[in-house]
């Protein structure tokens, strides 16, 4: 029985021009997955940017 890739919450700071910034955390196997995600769910040319990992334990390195 094959097991599914670790998935970790990843921290994701969200700017948009003229509002205040928001953090998500996104449950993915990679950093750019993660930024995958919130980008499907945000306007064009907002910033996002990984700021932290939600993990037991050693932090991961981003």
């Amino acid at each position: 029985m094959q097991h599914s890739p670790k998935r970790h919450a990843y921290l994701v700071a969200v700017s948009q021009k003229d509002e205040a910034m928001r953090d998500f955390a996104v449950l993915a196997v990679t950093s750019d997955e993660a930024l995958e995600a919130v980008a499907l769910n945000v306007p064009p040319k907002t910033k996002l940017e990984i700021v932290g990992v939600l993990a037991r334990g050693e932090p991961l390195q981003v």
